[in-house]
């Protein structure tokens, strides 16, 4: 006998849980709606800006990169124009007789270069 008063119980409870659901969907149904529809354009403009902001990103990185290239490429052309500079004012000083005033000038005025 207890298993046969269990069974009504239970499905008036189901009965009950459905109509009380019946009810919520009637009076909040419309909101509920609403609520879903704008958290999907919610989440539809986060993704949006997280696609654009990974976009920014690359082309950030892409540019950075692009612009340490050519950074590295002149200052390799610097070094070399020094590196020339010096081997000809060093061509043009007498092995004999040195001047080590014009010496020291030389590689002052190439200090400075380096310096800028």
């Amino acid at each position: 006998m207890g298993k046969n008063s269990e069974k009504p119980t239970t499905s008036t409870n189901a009965q009950e849980i459905d109509r009380i659901e019946a009810v919520r969907n009637l009076i909040f149904g419309e909101n509920i709606k609403q609520y879903n529809n704008e958290f999907a354009d919610v989440y539809d403009k986060i993704k949006a800006l997280q696609d654009q902001t990974n976009k920014n990103l690359s082309e950030s990185v892409s540019n950075l990169e692009n612009k340490l290239a050519d950074l590295e490429s002149l200052m390799d052309h610097k070094f070399q124009d020094l590196n020339s500079d010096l081997d000809k004012r060093l061509a043009d000083l007498d092995d004999e007789k040195a001047d080590r005033r014009t010496l020291g000038k030389a590689l002052e005025k190439i200090a400075l270069m380096l310096q800028e």
